[in-house]
């Protein structure tokens, strides 16, 4: 352990207790909400659903930004009906929508390929569909 940390936790117990308690419910509250979506057998899909908590969802699952949200089917059918080159389009080059927000380029993250960003696109289609 960094001697940084062990000399606060000594010092300073009840912040250091307390920095546990936050770090170890920010990691629960992460795997309740990656627990919260469906798993698909498919491996494409699940290629999706790993790039999804760390890229997609906090917007798509917050409503964040003007982002439709997974959960909501009738959000997802006008864009479903465009086909799924709109989507990866829009989710490779980033897009501004109807109300003026953007969503940027492959959701923020510029180290994804664009096999990734499509497969996080089927991911959220398959659960909106």
């Amino acid at each position: 352990m960094n001697r940084f940390v062990v000399r606060f936790l000594r010092t300073a117990p009840l912040a250091g207790a307390l920095a546990a308690a936050v770090i170890f419910a920010s990691l629960a509250a992460a795997l309740a909400g990656a627990q919260k979506f469906p798993e698909f057998p498919d491996v494409r899909l699940k290629q999706g659903r790993a790039i999804w908590p760390g890229t997609c969802e906090a917007c798509h699952a917050n409503d964040v930004a003007g982002a439709p949200l997974v959960a909501s089917k009738a959000s997802w059918a006008p864009r479903l009906a465009k086909g799924k080159e709109v989507l990866y389009k829009s989710a490779l080059g980033g897009l501004t929508g109807p109300k003026g927000t953007q969503m940027p380029p492959r959701g923020g993250n510029e180290k994804l390929t664009d096999d990734q960003v499509k497969a996080a696109v089927d991911y959220m289609m398959a659960i909106v569909k």
